[in-house]
This record gives C-alpha cells, structure tokens and sequence, in this order.
C-alpha cells in the first residue's frame, strides 16, 4: 500500500477537534463533513497536524509508534504522545472508565535513529538501529462516540484507537521475542484467562521493519528513545480499573499494573 502525506485545508481543524476530544476523555460525533479526510494520505495529514499541535501547545512529543503490516483493505500506524506512556512500575495508571480496553504486545526500543534517507532501509539496518525490548499493554480508546460509523481515513486520522502505552519490564533479547506464546491473565491475584498468543504478521519485527521505510518515505524518521508496538497477540482484553492487573508473557516475564484515577 503505497501512501504519501496528503495534507489539506481542513486538516487543522480536524487536528483540534480530536485532540480536544482527546483532552476531555469524552468521546463525540464523527468529524465535521467539511474537514473529514476522504483518504489515507489526508488521515496521516492530520495525525501529523496533531502531533505538530501537541508539541506547540503542549510540548508532547511523539514517544512511540503503533503499526502494523498493512494490507489492501486496513492500514494501522499512528503515533504515540508522551503523555500517554507510562511505565507500569511508576504506580496507578489514570483512566476515566470502569473497564479499561488493553492489547498485550512487545515494544521495540530504538537505540539509534532511523532518519527520512532516499534509500530504504534494510532489515539488518534497522535490527542494528533497536538497542532493546519490553512487556508492553497498549490501552484502547476513541474519540468517536460510535467508531463503527467512521470510515477508515477517519479512524486512522484518530490514530487508530490508541490511548496510551503501558512499557513494562524489559526482556533479555529483542532478537528473541517469539512468535506465538501463551498469556495468563490476572485480577487481583486471581486467574481469570489464558490465551494461546499469536502475533497477527508472524514475525514480531514486520511491523517495525515496514514503519521505518514507511516514515521514509514521508521524510518522517524513528528517534533513539522511541519504542514501536507491532501487534497485539491476544487481540483485546478487558479489565477493571481499581484492581491489581498482571500479565503473564510465556517465559518472557510478568506486566504488573492497576488502572485508576
């Protein structure tokens, strides 16, 4: 799927109704007809508009990415503001719901950049660029009321669905995350699920491998300190807030965390 940045007038105002939407934590109506993005390059316009938004007003940089290899009919790549990533060690993590909506995934850390170049990057490159790897829960919302309404450009443009990054525990080799294993899921010391994970592209890399060219090619790059999350392995889980989450990654190790207020 080849897409360029495809900036237009109303991209700005569609920019600040969802970050206000994102401010309040009240989800609203889809955006107005007359800022609407018609395309994925118009969508990835206003992600950027964001980000440039955030960063003026609130000095909020980009301190993650969400992707994911795309295909024909979805496109998943968004960034991720630095307040909304949290460390799972660092004590409660705010949310303004009784359940929250988390996807179990493997953040990749870059320890190098991977600046926009005319040539693309290989995969040794970039495996050269990531300095380490951690547990990671990517927490799930959206600022449109009913997103089943949306059209894909405005999902995108809405970063797909993100809300924030939990980083737990780093694991012992980034070159070592696996492909499928299974997640135990526990609430308040208790266990309720077990799933036999899988990631969505098979190698847990793709992802990452594909948003660096993709970032590339828009004369965007990845910064050292960034992290990239490439796919949940359970798709979604739903847990409470206000009790004591833990997360069992295989042999990985274990994401500890408690959403509250």
């Amino acid at each position: 799927m080849q897409i360029r940045i495809e900036d237009y007038p109303g991209s700005i105002d569609a920019a600040r109704t969802l970050i206000a939407a994102r401010e309040s934590g009240l989800a609203g109506p889809r955006l107005p007809a007359d800022c609407r993005p018609q395309s994925m390059g118009q969508a990835f316009a206003v992600q950027q508009r964001t980000a440039q938004l955030l960063q003026e007003t609130r000095r909020d940089r980009i301190a993650a990415w969400k992707s994911a290899l795309p295909s024909p009919e979805k496109m998943v790549v968004a960034p991720i503001y630095a307040s909304g990533t949290v460390y799972a060690e660092a004590g409660p993590v705010a949310t303004r719901t009784q359940v929250v909506r988390i996807e179990p995934e493997i953040a990749f850390e870059l320890a190098q950049d991977l600046p926009a170049r005319d040539t693309p990057y290989t995969d040794a490159e970039i495996d050269a660029a990531v300095g380490g790897a951690r547990l990671a829960l990517e927490v799930l919302g959206c600022r449109y009321a009913s997103p089943e309404h949306a059209s894909l450009p405005e999902l995108l443009a809405d970063h797909m669905f993100n809300e924030g990054l939990v980083l737990g525990a780093r694991i012992a080799s980034a070159d070592a995350v696996p492909s499928s294993m299974t997640l135990t899921l526990s609430v308040g010391g208790r266990e309720v699920e077990q799933h036999p994970g899988f990631h969505p592209n098979d190698r847990p890399k793709a992802g990452l491998y594909w948003l660096a060219n993709f970032l590339r090619e828009q004369g965007l790059g990845l910064h050292a300190g960034q992290h990239v999350i490439t796919g949940s392995y359970a798709g979604f889980l739903d847990v409470p807030a206000h009790q004591d989450i833990e997360l069992v990654y295989g042999e990985l190790g274990v994401l500890r965390v408690r959403f509250g207020s």
